[in-house]
């Protein structure tokens, strides 16, 4: 089974949901975990991404918190 590909609109989507904002106040370079992203939501976003599919892990993400970087980092 080939893994998803992932799209900029998905992860801002998943964000905004987890933030509880609209998708379009979150730009491609914002730190997540500076617009109030913590780590339960973070944990939260890793279960479904990896059900999903994606080989991911929170260490992953929390190094590089933006919606450009996990792009990247969901469709390696």
């Amino acid at each position: 089974m080939k893994p998803q590909k992932w799209t900029l609109e998905q992860i801002q989507q998943a964000v905004a949901e987890q933030l509880k904002i609209e998708s379009n106040e979150i730009q491609d370079d914002d730190n997540l975990l500076l617009l109030g992203l913590d780590s339960v939501s973070l944990m939260t976003l890793v279960g479904q991404w990896r059900d999903a599919g994606a080989n991911i892990e929170f260490q992953d993400l929390i190094e590089e918190p933006t919606l450009r970087d996990w792009l990247q980092r969901l469709n390696d």
